[in-house]
């Protein structure tokens, strides 16, 4: 039987818009604002090379993860990886990670070579943010900075980079269109270590979501959804953005429910006394992040939208 569909699916996929979208809105940004000319195949490339960065930090944090006693089977959730349920073994996951990883770094050769080393830095901290989010010595997950490393990574570096390979240059507009994508970014990370305070407590590592507290974790998941949307009228009604850039706010209902839904869902097993790790979290916690990278993904259609419908109006 193939392995293939084993693969594809430690890659976590259902991740993927959290980098394949702000590289589909960096060069939308480079349309729009910079007046480039649309190249279709870097186009698409940005999004092929962000999403193979994005498998290969998924697949080395599973390693690292499940080798530090992160990852038991008491986690929940995407979390639980194919190592913990031994449908994979460490070495083929690390194989998979070195594979991406490669494609990755064949196409930031391609781009380097045809836009310019204007472009190194942002190779540069793409790497040290993702191979250094579980892996030492830097180890940021495990020191309560892993939401400031997909923050800078996928949020702002992404788009950057997606931009500067249509216009060929750098500028600070693509970087004010990332932040509010950037905080649901964030928001994704958070909702996954929402859940798994008790697990990640019990491995003796430190997330955000552990220091603040369960009551804490949920304030900041609502903050930062609420701080998403209002940047970004912020932005419209400051002129940075254009007025098409309103058009996320359809997607409000969605972002409101998952509010409800999380701040609803009761005490977690830390918050909980008597709770075992068995108990696991509220089934409204399980799938946050997945039901929160739908709501990413549908936010920055809805602005690319808005973007492209600026060119026409």
């Amino acid at each position: 039987m193939s392995r293939i569909p084993t693969w594809w699916m430690a890659t976590r996929p259902f991740a993927f818009p959290a980098s394949i979208m702000p590289a589909l809105l960096g060069g939308v940004v480079a349309l729009v604002h910079a007046g480039a000319r649309l190249d279709a195949l870097r186009f698409l490339l940005a999004a092929l090379g962000a999403a193979a960065v994005h498998a290969g930090a998924n697949l080395l944090n599973d390693y690292f993860d499940y080798r530090n006693g992160v990852d038991t089977a008491a986690t929940r959730g995407a979390s639980r990886g194919m190592l913990v349920s031994g449908r994979m073994t460490p070495r083929e996951v690390l194989l998979e990670a070195f594979v991406c990883w490669g494609i990755a770094a064949a196409l930031a050769l391609y781009f380097v070579l045809a836009v310019g080393p204007l472009l190194l830095p942002l190779i540069a901290a793409g790497l040290v943010l993702g191979a250094g989010y579980t892996a030492a010595p830097l180890r940021w997950k495990y020191r309560a900075l892993g939401d400031a490393c997909v923050f800078l990574a996928f949020g702002v570096g992404v788009t950057l980079g997606a931009y500067a390979v249509q216009a060929g240059r750098l500028s600070w507009t693509p970087v004010w269109y990332s932040l509010p994508v950037g905080l649901l970014i964030w928001a994704i990370l958070h909702a996954n270590n929402l859940r798994d305070i008790a697990t990640d407590r019990a491995a003796r590592i430190r997330t955000l979501a552990m220091a603040l507290g369960a009551r804490g974790a949920r304030g900041l998941y609502a903050a930062l959804l609420a701080a998403a949307y209002l940047l970004t009228l912020g932005f419209v009604l400051g002129g940075v953005f254009k007025p098409g850039a309103l058009l996320p706010w359809l997607s409000l209902p969605l972002a409101a429910g998952l509010l409800r839904g999380a701040l609803r869902a009761g005490a977690t097993p830390e918050a909980a006394p008597g709770a075992g790790l068995e108990a696991g979290p509220p089934v409204a916690l399980v799938t946050l992040d997945i039901r929160t990278a739908q709501l990413q993904m549908v936010f920055v259609a809805l602005l690319v939208l808005g973007l492209l419908g600026s060119l026409v109006l």
